[in-house]
């Protein structure tokens, strides 16, 4: 069976998108995760939320463990999905703006009630923390909200923990949620992908060491193989609608298209979108056209208008 959709976008890349990867080299951030790994003393609080997603929605903060949990929700003609959004970070990095700003635009566009929580991060955490921590929060959505209406959202590593988590739920016979759309998913922390070298001069973002070293300390002592760190050696059959979004200057597209080809392989339908020209979690750049594009189809995803 073919995937639902299928979609490369065929548009020519944005001025600001390829400016801004002509800038990214000029800010060492293709290293920053080997750096921040090797010195351990780096911030990982959220960023600042801005005004308007306080002012223009109801926000609700909530604790656990001492880790907050922000729900946001549309003042007006609210429907009735809510999306457990997982942010990116390579497992030791926080919220920043960006994510901040895609919430903003996800709430705008699909009138849905946003979770956001702020999971346990390595080093200091490890992937058990981040399971815990979410099985409390979805068991409480599953008090007041009907499976059907849940979507479970992550950009890179948030898309890797949000895929594992799923396969953990159904293992367990525990409700789906009726969606997990990926954004730059990083599903393979072992980054041992033959075609990632060919992708790595394009990425002015990711490099594979980095990435390593922050899987290894979130994976701690189980095999880097195992589904819950590297969703992409699981098993795909029984989960939600499952949507992917990836970009072609990706590191992390390798491992898209090899994900793609078992779904393909397994006979198990789900969306896939490839946009040519587009770097690492370029989604949460919610400035570009591209971004504006790719929310759009996210909305349609969420509220079933494609």
């Amino acid at each position: 069976m073919d995937t639902a959709i299928t979609y490369i976008h065929d548009r020519p890349a944005s001025l600001l998108s390829q400016f801004i990867q002509i800038v990214l080299p000029l800010t060492g951030m293709k290293r920053v995760i080997e750096r921040s790994m090797a010195k351990r003393n780096f911030s990982q609080k959220p960023g600042f939320i801005p005004k308007s997603l306080k002012t223009e929605f109801e926000l609700n903060v909530t604790e656990k463990n001492g880790r907050r949990i922000w729900t946001f929700t549309p003042g007006n003609n609210r429907s009735e999905k809510t999306i457990l959004y997982l942010h990116g970070g390579a497992y030791i990095f926080n919220m920043t703006y960006l994510h901040w700003n895609l919430i903003e635009d996800l709430l705008k566009k699909t009138n849905a009630t946003l979770v956001v929580p702020d999971y346990p991060l390595a080093p200091d955490a490890n992937f058990r923390h981040a399971y815990d921590f979410l099985t409390g929060i979805y068991n409480i959505l599953l008090e007041t909200s009907s499976p059907n209406n849940i979507v479970l959202m992550g950009d890179s590593s948030g898309g890797g923990l949000a895929l594992g988590f799923v396969q953990r739920l159904r293992n367990e016979n525990k409700a789906q949620p009726s969606q997990i759309i990926l954004l730059s998913p990083w599903l393979d922390i072992t980054m041992s992908n033959p075609d990632l070298p060919g992708i790595d001069s394009k990425d002015k973002v990711l490099g594979i060491k980095g990435l390593q070293l922050a899987g290894q300390a979130y994976a701690d002592d189980v095999d880097p193989k195992d589904y819950r760190v590297s969703p992409i050696y699981g098993d795909p059959g029984g989960l939600g609608e499952i949507s992917l979004f990836t970009g072609t200057h990706d590191l992390l597209l390798a491992d898209a298209r090899k994900f793609k080809s078992l779904m393909d392989k397994a006979n198990i339908s789900f969306n896939y979108y490839e946009y040519p020209g587009m770097f690492h979690d370029w989604v949460i750049v919610t400035s570009m056209k591209e971004s504006r594009h790719a929310t759009d189809q996210i909305a349609g995803l969420v509220n079933h208008q494609r």
